[in-house]
């Protein structure tokens, strides 16, 4: 398991746009996003499958999402966006 090069990335643009257009996401590198101060989503290949890891709601680990097709990629939004709001209510 590898952190997605910058060609892997490339296959990810549309998913790349709508995350950092969440407010409080900092994207450090592409595709590594940081939230207060803390790594938050990263993406991985694995053999050619791209996986998105979104930190658990908990705060310890990671969950891990298939994003090589779209509903996969929606739901890695849609739980982002959730946990980003959970975290600022907190």
């Amino acid at each position: 398991m590898t952190h997605a090069d910058e060609a892997a990335l490339a296959r990810l643009l549309p998913l790349l746009r709508q995350l950092r257009e969440i407010k409080g996401l900092r994207e450090v590198k592409p595709g590594i996003f940081y939230l207060k101060g803390s790594a938050f989503i990263h993406f991985q290949d694995e053999a050619g499958a791209l996986i998105a890891d979104l930190k658990k709601a908990g705060g310890s680990g990671f969950d891990r999402y298939p994003v090589d097709a779209a509903p996969g990629q929606r739901k890695l939004v849609d739980d982002a966006k959730r946990r980003v709001a959970k975290l600022d209510e907190d």
